[in-house]
């Protein structure tokens, strides 16, 4: 009973991501997690400074001269750790995540496969999705990209595509798919 008046919309569809967008939009995000480690190597440095104050007594223009030093010291060791933490593992990671992340109608289900640290491969029913909702953070703002967030039954399980191209479009289309497969 599938004739095309019944269906307007392909069985199987592919919604297109922002790969670029979101792979630069992630490296910068996670960039921003390592920022307390540079302010714990400054409180590092700063209180390794103290205990030599402390010895000598006096404070002048040389001993907020060591006091500046150490500080630096210390937040320049924490940048050399985090950037070997961010380009070791983040850098790569965002890559990949961006390249590999897909979301495809397949019939009666949204297929969503990513593959970051584990590879997913999920299928969801459309019964199963409750709400779809387009988000935007101030951040995603400033890289141009939306994140398509479905609510399902069960677990009340949420997820986040983030990158997704011309989200309200693709959510308006995924509610008409849906709606129409509920109602044959």
């Amino acid at each position: 009973m599938n004739t095309q008046t019944d269906i307007p919309y392909p069985e199987n569809l592919t919604i297109e991501i922002d790969r670029d967008r979101l792979r630069k939009y992630l490296r910068v995000k996670y960039l921003f997690y390592f920022t307390p480690l540079l302010i714990f190597g400054a409180l590092i440095g700063f209180t390794s400074s103290i205990k030599t104050l402390e010895r000598t007594g006096e404070f002048n223009f040389d001993t907020l001269l060591f006091v500046l030093r150490c500080i630096g010291t210390g937040v320049g060791i924490s940048l050399l750790i985090a950037l070997s933490g961010y380009f070791g593992c983040v850098y790569f990671y965002c890559a990949r995540y961006a390249y590999t992340l897909s979301l495809t109608v397949e019939g009666a289900f949204l297929r969503i496969r990513q593959h970051s640290e584990i590879f997913t491969d999920r299928k969801l029913h459309f019964r199963s999705i409750v709400d779809y909702t387009v988000s935007q953070s101030y951040f995603m703002r400033l890289f141009q990209i939306e994140s398509l967030q479905m609510s399902t039954t069960g677990r009340n399980d949420n997820l986040s595509i983030p990158g997704v191209k011309d989200c309200l479009q693709v959510r308006d289309m995924l509610a008409e798919i849906d709606s129409q497969r509920e109602n044959r």
